[in-house]
């Protein structure tokens, strides 16, 4: 394990990371808290590009969103937390990885 201000931030994403994912499916879809969420993990990903994939992370925004402006039909909003959940698992497994120097 590193402690440098990047395993640092690293570890502070890891638990906000484990806290949405706990508390997704307990909240309403409407709260706002996920979008803050995914909002501080675009400016993290832009500050440590080499970290996580732009693509999942802004795929992991465009879920938050489609869930908090909920308009589709069950089967479909429960495709969207499926996804969002997979985002949430890639990095969770990142950032273990980079505070573990895995990669």
């Amino acid at each position: 394990m590193r402690f440098t201000d990047s395993g640092l931030l690293a570890i502070i994403v890891l638990a906000l990371t484990l806290w949405l994912a706990y508390t997704r499916p307990r909240i309403a879809p409407e709260n706002s808290w996920p979008l803050f969420y995914y909002l501080g993990l675009v400016v993290y990903q832009k500050a440590f590009p080499d970290l996580l994939a732009a693509g999942v992370v802004y795929g992991g925004v465009v879920c938050a969103m489609l869930i908090r402006f909920e308009f589709m039909a069950d089967k479909v909003m429960k495709f969207i937390r499926v996804l969002e959940t997979i985002v949430l698992a890639y990095v969770v497994w990142r950032m273990i990885a980079h505070i573990l120097y895995w990669y």
